[in-house]
């Protein structure tokens, strides 16, 4: 076979005969189109009524524009007829009426060149092209109506589709006499700028919107599309962006179905005008909460943003049970000194030992790494590390995040435990960082296994240490509740552990024969005490084999 010189692209003739599978035939996506034809056409209005034909029910779109004057072009794929200054403006592509296709369909029409109404009846297996279909004279004396028999799904869907297609729409829409209601796609909008067509709204709320969120009205036609957003540091409020286009021509609809924005040139334009403008909305307010990232980027666009607040939240010391900190209040004044993050059993020791003496100048506040380039937070003091000294028989050791006690070290007293912290002054040409030793009471090392049988607890044999202060600590450092199937609740957990640190803080610092006797006395409170009457006394005495109970009056 021979080739042809050249070849250019057409539309084949059997394209035709999958016009119903272009839209999604949809009553929304059909409101749309009908919506969108009739402004294009100039109408002032259009008017939506439901008739009981002896036929069924017809769905009736009428609008009062300048109506269709070459029938031909109603069904002729891809071609428009519109005017040149509206392919140039707003890129139709001459499909819109066909979202129809597959129903029953009348057309009414006024044509200005002929000076006369035509209509056509176009039956649902009239839109491949088979049959031709009869063109008459109508009664129309402006504009384009359009019936369509309503399947019931189609009747049950109206009201809301209805309330949907005019939300955003520019000209008013009417329903059995009654006009629909429409707002502007920016209401609520802080700050609105204008840009080669189009309107872009800046707003500063609590939403936070999905992935799928309309985010561009065209003229009624709203679809999602990434658009900068932003969030603060610490704070409730979202930056996000939405563009209300006007006229602007190269921001093009994906076709036929106009879900999704074509990505092209102008689009990342547009992206980078809105990133702009929300730099610019910003800029506005008396302070921000930015990452030095968002600030940076500002700059780069030509926006001068002051640098973020200088505040950061008070350190409180990290729990075995979350992943998540708790953050203490807002320190907005004075010293701060930043403390990095470390294991829980060391941030629960340490902050122990701070809160009985402490040699920093000012109070700790958690790290925040997207401030880092802020000149005030680059600027603060920060403890860089922390670790404990512990001494026992004479010999010191040394424990860390990254460093272990001996496999062979018993819990239970020591001779001495200091926390010996590394601090890094402030200011732009910090000093060399200072060694602090602070003493301590009791230290729980989770030696990186996070259970009272792993776990080495020891106390200081000089201190006055008490059997519920120990249990909190281990507690704090070591209980994570499990959610594994068969295990019980958190609750449950949590009572059973705090049972078991209880019991082995006795023993350490009881002895035997106390811890035994504690044991038994919440036992006998947890169980047994609720039991016994006011105005009486039990007397309990037993051994393993035997047990004597006595109730008497109280004295």
């Amino acid at each position: 076979m021979s080739f042809p010189a050249t070849i250019r692209p057409e539309v084949g003739q059997p394209l035709i005969t999958k016009v119903s599978r272009l839209f999604n035939g949809t009553i929304g996506d059909v409101l749309l189109e009908l919506f969108q034809n009739a402004r294009r056409a100039g109408a002032r209005a259009i008017h939506v009524a439901i008739y009981n034909l002896p036929a069924g029910t017809a769905l009736s779109i009428y609008d009062d524009g300048c109506g269709i004057d070459d029938p031909a072009n109603l069904l002729t794929l891809g071609t428009s007829g519109w005017q040149h200054d509206i392919r140039a403006r707003e890129d139709p592509a001459g499909m819109g009426l066909f979202s129809l296709a597959g129903r029953d369909v009348r057309v009414r029409s006024w044509s200005r060149a002929a000076d006369r109404g035509w209509e056509v009846d176009i039956p649902a297996d009239g839109w491949e092209g088979a049959v031709p279909l009869a063109i008459r004279s109508s009664g129309i004396v402006r504009g384009t109506e359009i019936q369509i028999m309503l399947p019931s799904a189609w009747e049950e869907q109206l009201s809301s589709a209805l309330r949907l297609a005019s939300r955003y729409f520019p000209l008013p829409v009417h329903f059995e006499g009654k006009q629909l209601p429409c707002e502007d796609f920016l209401a609520g909008a802080g700050h609105i700028e204008e840009w080669e067509g189009c309107r872009i709204g800046i707003f500063h709320d609590g939403t936070t919107e999905a992935v799928h969120t309309p985010r561009i009205n065209f003229r009624g036609v709203t679809v999602a599309s990434r658009l900068p957003t932003l969030s603060e540091i610490e704070t409730p409020h979202n930056w996000r962006v939405r563009v209300d286009i006007v006229d602007a021509p190269a921001l093009q609809l994906v076709l036929p179905a106009r879900k999704e924005m074509v990505e092209n040139e102008a689009l990342s334009r547009l992206r980078e005008a809105a990133e702009v403008a929300l730099y610019r909305a910003i800029g506005r307010e008396k302070s921000h909460r930015l990452s030095y990232e968002a600030w940076a980027r500002a700059r780069d666009l030509g926006i001068a943003l002051p640098e973020a607040d200088r505040w950061l939240n008070a350190w409180t010391p990290n729990i075995a049970d979350t992943s998540n900190r708790y953050q203490g209040a807002a320190i907005r004044s004075g010293p701060m000194i930043i403390m990095s993050d470390h294991e829980p059993d060391i941030e629960q020791t340490l902050a122990r030992a701070l809160a009985k003496e402490t040699p920093l100048s000012g109070p700790l506040v958690h790290e925040n790494r997207d401030f880092e380039g802020y000149r005030w937070y680059d600027e603060l003091p920060r403890l860089l590390s922390c670790s404990f000294a512990v001494q026992r028989d004479g010999v010191l050791h040394r424990y860390a995040d990254d460093i272990a006690l001996p496999d062979d070290f018993e819990s239970g007293p020591v001779e001495d435990i200091s926390a010996e912290i590394l601090l890094r002054s402030g200011g732009p040409s910090p000093a060399e960082p200072t060694t602090y030793r602070v003493p301590t009471d009791m230290l729980v090392c989770s030696n990186a296994c996070w259970t009272l049988d792993e776990a080495t607890i020891l106390f200081d044999g000089k201190a006055n240490v008490q059997p519920y202060a120990l249990a909190d600590l281990m507690h704090a450092s070591l209980f994570c509740y499990s959610d594994d199937h068969g295990h019980d609740s958190w609750d449950t957990q949590s009572l059973a552990f705090e049972h078991e640190a209880r019991n082995l803080a006795n023993l350490l610092l009881l002895g035997e024969d106390e811890a035994l006797l504690a044991q038994l006395r919440d036992a006998v409170f947890e169980h047994v005490q609720w039991l016994i009457p006011d105005n009486r006394s039990l007397t309990i005495s037993g051994d393993r084999k035997t047990l004597s109970l006595s109730l008497d009056q109280a004295a």
